[in-house]
């Protein structure tokens, strides 16, 4: 995940959000994965403040980001809720970190939103011509529980 971060070439840069609609059905779209935090078990992402998934993670936190590194043929699911930052001071230090260029894509600091996922629970996938292998990854606070989960 951190190398995505850094590298646009890199499958993990291009994370799909999935969220909560309105009427609950799952809703998905493709994002850009600005930061990973290890110690904190955080993905953070940005967004037009004016786009429909910051009502739905109002409405309810829960969240996926799906990563996909095809080099490595290794999927990452990572759940938790999010904590949308706008107009306070995480989101004033993501904005003024953006280049001039990823700025002007949201008209102005008015329109730019953080948004912060803090993972539960990870699901990590291997695809593999011998076999698939997927393990899982849950905390409970600081505490970690891992499993096989395939094959």
């Amino acid at each position: 995940m951190e190398s995505g971060v850094a590298d646009p070439q890199h499958g993990c840069h291009w994370p799909v959000l999935a969220s909560i609609a309105a009427d609950g059905a799952p809703d998905a779209r493709t994002v850009v994965l600005r930061a990973a935090v290890r110690q904190r078990r955080e993905l953070q992402v940005h967004s037009d403040a004016q786009a429909g998934k910051l009502a739905q993670l109002a409405r309810d936190p829960r969240a996926c980001l799906v990563l996909y590194d095809g080099a490595a043929r290794t999927q990452l699911r990572a759940h938790g809720r999010m904590r949308v930052h706008q107009g306070d001071a995480a989101a004033a230090l993501a904005w003024q970190a953006l280049p001039a260029h990823s700025q002007a894509l949201y008209a102005g600091v008015q329109r730019f939103a953080l948004l912060v996922l803090s993972i539960d629970s990870l699901d990590w996938l291997l695809i593999d011509p011998a076999g698939h292998r997927r393990a899982g990854f849950a905390w409970a606070g600081e505490t970690l529980s891992a499993r096989w989960l395939a094959p």
